[in-house]
């Protein structure tokens, strides 16, 4: 068994395909002029590209052994029809959302795998000919947060996720970046907290690996002598969010005195004119960036639930600044004060409305801030090159302040975890419709079953950032 253990945490991938889980990884290519925009179909095991304008789906990559080659299809087929029915065009507007091809086959595949003979059809241009398929799809339940079935359905997909974060960290305890640096530490706080939310007891073990990473690899080197040492403030806020909501969840304050070295690491880098940056400097000729801010709200108000008063001179100077960022024609969070019109709004709006419910502070504002997200939903994965912290923070404000709209937002959002979702290895990373650099730097495969499972768990009220209130629910203590 240790021979075993050892083999699984430090040969993963080598690992899923000895035992006959071969899991498929979408062939994205990045769009940062936002001349295309490639995305994965869910369970046919393929990627496929769209343009502005488009209504056929051009296959750019198909996976061994999956659906779509059993089905034959083939790279450079595009899919015309599919279930009889023609999409409409698709839109490289953020406000469109998945409207178009990508939730007519979200949604076809939604509702055929729930059918005993689960046979989707579709029509595809290959060269001049036109050419009728039919695909098998793996059956399951529908996704429909209003029937117990679905429930069953996403709680299945969120297990999935979790056990396939399992079986791929890595021996040192973290989850695998898309590069070197310091994207595994950012990477890893989100894959443990999707662990948290799954409420596996028999994941503790690897919680705890991931907790211990982040501590030696970004923790350990924080001097609060000195603020202009230590880790990315990027890091620090994920940081003390993942160990926050351990703590909470867990009843152990083994990492209490870290948690607090990261928030109070945040606060000292807050500046009198209440701004933040990726490290102590302020970029930007001094203007800042919202999105450090409203993710240090969040570690601070997460804190104060596990027993660390917040720092009120740098709440009061970082919130003076976020609520400057306003902007009027949205309702929602600017880049900065200086650059309030953005398109890109989901992760800061979302992360200063939870943060702000978290708190108790500032409701009336906080659901201002959701009720803007819950109009411009079609946005949630556009945020500033990191579609993944737009959807984890957009949907927690979603859940947290405006509540009796979540499950209207998340029906709309379906074809969305359809097509990211696995037959078999958890979620591909489903990103947005151009720059995707950021998550392609954390990682699109670690990333991208992080931000699909926080968005599954948004559902469940198990973490606070989710609308959590019960302290101690895995029933452990130091």
């Amino acid at each position: 068994m240790k021979y075993i253990h050892f083999f699984v945490s430090t040969f993963p991938f080598l690992v899923i395909s000895l035992f006959g889980k071969s899991v498929y990884n979408p062939k994205l290519v990045n769009s940062k002029n936002g001349d295309h925009h490639d995305f994965p179909l869910g369970v046919l095991e393929a990627t496929g590209r769209l343009i502005d304008g488009d209504k056929e789906i051009l296959i750019m990559d198909v996976g061994e052994g999956g659906a779509a080659e059993s089905a034959g299809l083939v790279v450079g087929d595009r899919i015309v029809l599919i279930d009889g029915k023609l999409p409409k065009p698709f839109s490289k507007k953020t406000d469109t959302g998945l409207d178009g091809p990508q939730a007519l086959l979200g949604t076809s595949l939604n509702r055929y795998a729930v059918l005993p003979q689960p046979h989707l059809p579709f029509q595809i241009r290959r060269g001049s000919k036109l050419i009728t398929l039919s695909v098998t799809l793996p059956p399951s339940s529908p996704f429909f947060e209003s029937t117990p079935s679905s429930c069953s359905k996403r709680k299945k997909f969120l297990e999935d996720i979790s056990n396939h974060l399992v079986e791929v960290q890595q021996k040192s305890g973290r989850w695998k970046p898309g590069v070197g640096g310091d994207a595994d530490v950012y990477t890893t706080a989100f894959c443990g907290l999707v662990l948290l939310a799954n409420n596996d007891r028999s994941h503790l073990s690897s919680i705890k690996k991931g907790l211990e990473f982040v501590k030696e690899a970004s923790i350990a080197s924080i001097d609060l002598n000195d603020p202009k040492k230590g880790p990315k403030n990027w890091q620090t806020a994920a940081n003390g969010i993942f160990l926050a909501e351990y703590q909470l969840a867990t009843g152990d304050n083994t990492y209490f005195e870290e948690l607090k070295k990261c928030c109070d690491l945040l606060s000292k880098r807050v500046t009198e004119k209440g701004t933040m940056g990726h490290h102590y400097s302020i970029p930007y000729s001094g203007g800042g960036l919202i999105v450090i801010n409203v993710q240090a709200h969040l570690a601070w108000a997460l804190a104060e639930k596990c027993g660390h008063p917040i720092n009120e001179k740098s709440w009061r100077n970082s919130f003076s600044e976020v609520k400057k960022s306003l902007d009027p024609k949205t309702g929602a969070l600017g880049y900065s004060s200086r650059a309030r019109w953005s398109p890109d709004i989901a992760a800061r709006t979302g992360a200063m409305a939870t943060a702000l419910m978290i708190a108790g502070r500032e409701q009336e504002f906080s659901e201002s801030l959701a009720n803007s997200l819950v109009r411009l939903n079609g946005r949630m994965r556009h945020a500033h090159a990191m579609s993944s912290i737009g959807l984890i923070f957009g949907f927690s404000g979603i859940k947290t302040a405006a509540r009796q709209d979540y499950p209207k937002v998340m029906k709309t959002w379906i074809p969305y975890l359809e097509l990211a979702r696995l037959p078999r290895g958890g979620a591909a990373f489903f990103g947005g419709k151009r720059n995707i650099g950021g998550d392609q730097y954390l990682g699109y495969s670690s990333i991208g079953n992080a931000m699909v499972g926080l968005v599954l768990a948004s559902a469940d009220d198990r973490l606070f950032m989710h609308g959590g209130k019960h302290k101690g629910r895995f029933g452990i203590s130091n």
